[in-house]
């Protein structure tokens, strides 16, 4: 079973947001979390690999229009790490390679 970690980054976003936005992000990482426990995909949030380095996978899913969060997953982890829009997410993503 997968343990879920978030990042302190993730977290002081997260906290800037509105409240309705809150709400979407919450859904957002309720559905990623029952796909790991139950194995069921969620759907809407249009989630893709954006890459994968050694045991590492990299992903993107879209909580609405403007807002994406990042997430990677190892073998025994999901790690919440960012949370942006579009160009800020492309911009964290340059920063590791």
């Amino acid at each position: 079973m997968k343990k879920f970690l978030y990042k302190k980054e993730f977290l002081r976003t997260f906290d800037c947001y509105k409240e309705a936005e809150k709400e979407l992000i919450i859904m957002a990482e309720k559905q990623i979390r029952h796909y790991y426990l139950k194995q069921t995909a969620p759907y809407g949030l249009r989630i893709k690999k954006l890459f994968e380095k050694k045991e590492e996978k990299t992903f993107e899913a879209r909580v609405s229009d403007k807002i994406r969060l990042l997430y990677v997953e190892s073998k025994e982890l999901v790690v919440f790490a960012f949370l942006g829009n579009h160009d800020e997410v492309k911009k964290y993503i340059k920063s590791f390679r």
